[in-house]
């Protein structure tokens, strides 16, 4: 590429996050959308049922009625019956109960935005049709509800982590039973916050994991760790996540063995290189749309060295001109790719900052590499991107650790 072209694409790169770097691993700063759905409740007759047993004696029938806020958002409805010998279902939601036994009947509901939301109802049908005074209860009639699972009770606590003269801080959010737990580090992408990632920590908490995210050393204009963002480069970062990794392993409430890395684009190049170093003792690495191409776009922005001003302002954070200067002619894929354990690569398709190919050539390197392409997402996951992630790297840690 020439260096014309090269600069066009870097303006073109800095246009694009201007727009959206408000969005990148911060999905409280998404705006609701009146097109998406709120909430959705399943009722037959005035019960609610969504996710429960419904009794229906055979032969008769009962209709599904799905309630959805706001109404306009909704643009289809689809029923499905999981076996339509028990139980049949119309496309407006009748029920037929044909023949005794259970069949769950699967609700998928479609807002304008594309967004699914599925729910289900089991029907439980039992012996002959009832007598006329029966069939009158019969649209309520309703077995004890399957119970809906409480999530776990977690602690959320602030936690300082010192090395040398760095002082680090973040959140730990532990499941409140007391025990040893696997745990995950979070590492926050450029000008990020620890919490960005609020979301997934609470969902690992409250499954049975220990999370802890973090503050990079001047890694933000939010940051409470210590540092200026001036002093911050790519490698302090590896050093800050090195630190923080070993503080974490060995708590005495953590599995040592089961200690994962997860970053989000910068945080997941820093995160990559981290796992090089610490090879073995990280039980998996997971990354969200991880920031490879860094190295390669600050060379083309600065290829000659000596023109590198002390101070670059970038992305609203003032940078030092270390951070370019260890970043020339840095090839990233010629310092990753030897960790051999699990890694899961989560990545949306309509990423404008990071391009696919550097997501696929990831996959070739790395011996064991998952790389999962959203559609309908791009560089910082929607609110339901993110509900979507934490799920996937949920299973994947628990698959990694065997404790499925």
């Amino acid at each position: 590429m020439s260096s014309k072209k090269r600069f066009l694409s870097v303006m073109v790169f800095i246009a694009v996050f201007g727009m959206m770097s408000v969005l990148v691993l911060n999905v409280s700063s998404y705006a609701s959308n009146t097109d998406d759905m709120k909430k959705v409740v399943l009722k037959i007759g005035n019960e609610t049922v969504t996710n429960k047993t419904y009794s229906l004696k055979k032969g008769k029938k009962a209709t599904i009625k799905v309630s959805v806020t706001p109404q306009k958002a909704v643009k289809s409805v689809v029923f499905k019956s999981s076996n339509k010998n028990i139980a049949t279902v119309s496309e407006k939601g009748v029920v037929t109960a044909k023949k005794v036994g259970t069949a769950k009947i699967s609700v998928i509901v479609k807002d304008k935005n594309g967004k699914n939301k599925s729910m289900w109802i089991k029907i439980k049908v039992t012996g002959k049709a009832s007598t006329d005074a029966e069939q009158s209860n019969e649209s309520t009639e309703m077995e004890d509800p399957e119970p809906t699972p409480i999530p776990n009770p977690i602690t959320i606590k602030d936690h300082i982590i010192e090395y040398d003269s760095n002082k680090i801080y973040g959140k730990i959010y532990t499941p409140e039973k007391e025990g040893v737990y696997p745990a995950v580090i979070m590492c926050h992408g450029y000008n990020g916050v620890g919490t960005d990632f609020v979301k997934e920590c609470t969902y690992f908490a409250q499954n049975g994991y220990i999370a802890y995210a973090f503050d990079f050393c001047g890694g933000s204009g939010r940051s409470k760790s210590s540092g200026k963002s001036t002093d911050m480069t790519i490698f302090t970062e590896k050093e800050d996540l090195i630190a923080v990794f070993k503080n974490i392993r060995d708590l005495s409430n953590v599995d040592s063995d089961n200690v994962f890395l997860h970053g989000g684009s910068q945080g997941g190049l820093v995160a990559a290189l981290a796992a090089e170093e610490l090879a073995d003792e990280v039980k998996g690495l997971m990354l969200y749309f991880p920031a490879f191409n860094i190295p390669y776009d600050w060379t083309d922005m600065h290829p000659d060295i000596d023109k590198i001003p002390e101070v670059i302002s970038w992305w609203g954070l003032d940078l030092g001109r270390e951070f370019a200067v260890s970043l020339h002619d840095y090839k990233t894929f010629e310092h990753i790719g030897s960790y051999s354990k699990n890694v899961l690569i989560l990545y949306g398709a309509n990423d404008a900052i990071v391009k696919r190919s550097y997501m696929d050539k990831a996959k070739e390197i790395y011996k064991n590499c998952e790389l999962i392409v959203y559609a309908n997402e791009g560089h910082g996951f929607s609110p339901a991107g993110v509900d979507k992630a934490k799920e996937e790297l949920l299973q994947f840690m628990q698959k990694s650790s065997n404790l499925t």
